[in-house]
């Protein structure tokens, strides 16, 4: 039987606050807006260690990567994280605030509180109705 594993909000907000990964920090947390580093793996001095730590443990989180078993692929280990990140309807990407070149490149987010959430598709007023009629 799978283990139950945290929802990607939950778990973020978990690393940041755990301050464990350098550069990722919140930078208003009464606003929740955080940064993520994002160093582009061809820049001199990429190091997955330094570099790639999130996206090593979300790929673990998520059961994608087992240490000691699998190969290190910090490439994907980004591509799904970014993925994930995408796909959630509760944060979304500060734009003018990211710096995406660079050694120091990052990512600015913003995770919305639930007045601001964009609604389930499919899954309104209707279907809550019916569902529990």
């Amino acid at each position: 039987m799978p283990v139950e594993r945290m929802r990607m909000r939950p778990w973020l907000e978990e690393q940041i606050n755990s301050n464990k990964i350098p550069g990722l920090k919140w930078l208003n947390e009464e606003k929740m807006i955080f940064q993520i580093p994002w160093m582009h793996a061809a820049r001199h001095g990429w190091d997955v260690e330094k570099d790639a730590p999130l996206f090593r443990n979300w790929a673990i989180h998520t059961g994608k990567f087992q240490p000691g078993v699998d190969k290190p692929d910090p490439k994907t280990w980004k591509a799904n994280f970014r993925c994930a990140m995408n796909s959630l309807p509760d944060i979304e990407e500060v734009k003018d605030k990211s710096i995406k070149k660079g050694n120091n490149a990052f990512r600015v987010y913003r995770m919305l509180p639930l007045s601001e959430r964009p609604s389930k598709k499919g899954k309104g007023e209707e279907h809550y109705k019916m569902k529990n009629n």
